[in-house]
């Protein structure tokens, strides 16, 4: 996920509206926000998501005092981490569910895969 610009309009001193692309899906938000909470880089850093699906950064001291030498790196690679989380719960999901109504074809997939044959 990348940070392709701050909203101006929406940013003061002590907040900064992100705007990602991909736009921030709450469930990628809330693990980024997990992971952002055990970095220690970001220990003087809160991060909102209104409905809009911008990230904001709070501070209390003006962004301008922070460190900020590869931090928008930093919350780049979190996202795309909280990203790559969300993707594998989903497909976990979505496998579960094939499972569930159609256990006879996946037994036969899982099959084909420790042979290396396909399924055809």
């Amino acid at each position: 996920m990348k940070i392709i610009s701050i909203n101006g309009k929406e940013s003061n001193e002590f907040n900064l509206e992100l705007n990602t692309e991909p736009k921030l899906e709450q469930a990628v938000f809330d693990a980024f926000r997990l992971r952002a909470a055990r970095n220690p880089r970001l220990k003087d850093i809160a991060f909102s998501r209104p409905e809009n699906s911008n990230l904001i950064l709070h501070t209390d001291v003006s962004i301008a005092s922070i460190k900020s030498q590869g931090l928008a790196s930093l919350i780049e690679d979190l996202l795309t981490a909280a990203e790559l989380v969300v993707a594998r719960k989903c497909a976990s999901t979505k496998r579960a569910d094939r499972r569930r109504d159609n256990p006879k074809e996946m037994d036969i997939e899982a099959a084909g895969k420790k042979l290396g044959i396909p399924v055809i």
